[in-house]
């Protein structure tokens, strides 16, 4: 079964929990937590994390979350990050899809989307395809 891949290796740690959680609470419905819908994917295996000094707080080795329920949904999916990143005022990050595996969605900082086409609002994250639309789309921003 194919899984939706959201990747956090660039997300700062301190967010990476706060993240997570809000994921779970608002992807996961309430009866369907304990059937294992949600998967955090880690760098280091479980074992090694047992010996280290960040049983606590393991959010520093948190790779991703695996999505198993909603393979055919990736844009609900990116929809929902975008509204969490907002929601919690996170204007640094945004949601991405991976041009290369398109179940993988990738929170990137703004910075690193310079190197790419991609355009996107520095108020509310929307993706468009060039500085026209852009420019548009913020006139409507101060309009409101």
């Amino acid at each position: 079964m194919l899984a939706i891949f959201v990747n956090l290796e660039t997300v700062d740690p301190s967010l990476i929990l706060k993240i997570v959680k809000e994921i779970e609470s608002e992807l996961i419905a309430d009866g369907n937590k304990e059937k294992n819908y949600l998967r955090l994917v880690y760098f280091e295996s479980p074992l090694e994390l047992e010996n280290s000094n960040l049983k606590d707080d393991n959010s520093q080795t948190i790779r991703g979350i695996e999505l198993n329920e909603y393979n055919t949904q990736i844009d609900k999916v990116k929809q929902k990050i975008k509204d969490i990143l907002i929601k919690n005022h996170i204007s640094k990050y945004i949601v991405r899809n991976d041009p290369i595996n398109q179940n993988t969605l990738f929170i990137v900082k703004r910075s690193t989307l310079n190197l790419t086409d991609e355009v996107h609002c520095r108020h509310c994250g929307m993706e468009f395809e060039d500085e026209i639309q852009l420019g548009n789309h913020l006139r409507i921003h101060y309009m409101i």
